[in-house]
């Protein structure tokens, strides 16, 4: 296995003319098992591209991605010489795909476990957007099973169909665009005026928010000590919301990156944590005594699902039953 990944990091540099970023003659090989609850953000800045998330035993991860001419680059702001910058191929369609293939059990891990891949559209949505379909389309038609799949159908919802990696898609969100396709290899990550519009999760499966925006005024909280208990009662509601819907949740810009703020989301059930800290967050979640109760595989099973009503009722039992 850790020859595979070497060659495949190697590889996607020398594809890819990346000079951008110092790599060592090894890279790190993933977990057997997935760490529930874990999403890298802006995970293209580590020293390991994928690579250092899914050593990390992450579920869910995030690519910023900018159009140039044909090519997606990768990077968080755009430059001048964009050849300088990966390609979204050679740093995460690729790889995953031979992961994907290496396992052969309908995820990315040993343990079958899917990949959620966030990917955050930085230029022009509607052509980014497309090219990044056209993208995703290739690898799918030649590795079946590769992307969950969303599929209209004769009442004009989705047919969803599991796949090892699960694509979502944030930032220059071309919403009108993707609702128009018949078929998408990706869906729409949605945004707190989202929540209560009745919005199908085989379209919006994902909720994500600046923290500030749900929590300010006497709800601002600044990561320091016990999270207040207004703030954690309205933490509980919205995560009921979403979950009431059969979505999952992340916030961005938390308000400091530590077990001080993790905690209280892992305790809130909140599906996915923002981390820059992948080993810090990977060891924390891992010590934690609750690890073994069945609730955080469901939320890694939802994942694989994306939809799949049955898995937050029982997960909503569960947690009632443990009370």
């Amino acid at each position: 296995m850790k020859s595979l990944i070497r060659t495949l990091a190697i590889g996607a540099i020398a594809a890819s003319c990346y000079v951008g970023q110092a790599y060592a003659q090894t890279t790190v090989d993933p977990l057997n098992k997935s760490v529930p609850r874990t999403h890298a953000h802006n995970d293209y800045e580590h020293e390991y591209p994928l690579f250092d998330a899914l050593h990390n035993g992450f579920i869910s991860l995030e690519a910023d991605i900018w159009l140039y001419g044909t090519e997606l680059r990768v990077a968080h702001d755009p430059v001048a010489d964009p050849t300088t910058l990966p390609t979204i191929e050679d740093l995460y369609l690729t790889p995953l795909r031979d992961l994907a293939a290496k396992v052969n059990n309908g995820g990315i891990y040993a343990d079958g476990t899917p990949l959620l891949l966030l990917v955050d559209i930085k230029s022009e949505g509607v052509s980014t957007y497309e090219r990044l379909h056209n993208a995703l389309t290739n690898y799918a038609v030649e590795n079946p099973g590769l992307f969950t799949t969303y599929t209209k159908n004769a009442f004009g919802g989705y047919d969803t169909q599991k796949g090892a990696v699960n694509v979502i898609i944030s930032g220059e969100r071309p919403r009108d665009y993707m609702l128009s396709q018949d078929l998408r290899y990706a869906a729409y990550d949605g945004r707190s005026d989202d929540i209560g519009k009745n919005i199908a999760p085989e379209f919006i499966p994902l909720i994500s928010g600046n923290w500030n925006t749900f929590f300010n005024g006497d709800l601002a909280w600044d990561g320091i000590g016990t999270i207040p208990d207004d703030t954690k009662s309205a933490l509980d509601d919205i995560v009921a919301q979403v979950h009431g819907e059969n979505k999952i949740l992340r916030f961005w810009n938390l308000p400091i990156d530590a077990p001080s703020v993790w905690g209280p989301l892992y305790d809130a059930n909140v599906d996915l944590i923002n981390t820059d800290n992948l080993t810090g967050l990977s060891e924390y979640i891992q010590s934690l005594p609750t690890q073994a109760v069945p609730e955080p595989s469901l939320t890694v099973a939802l994942l694989g699902v994306l939809g799949t009503s049955v898995l937050l009722k029982r997960r909503s039992q569960s947690k009632s039953l443990s009370r």
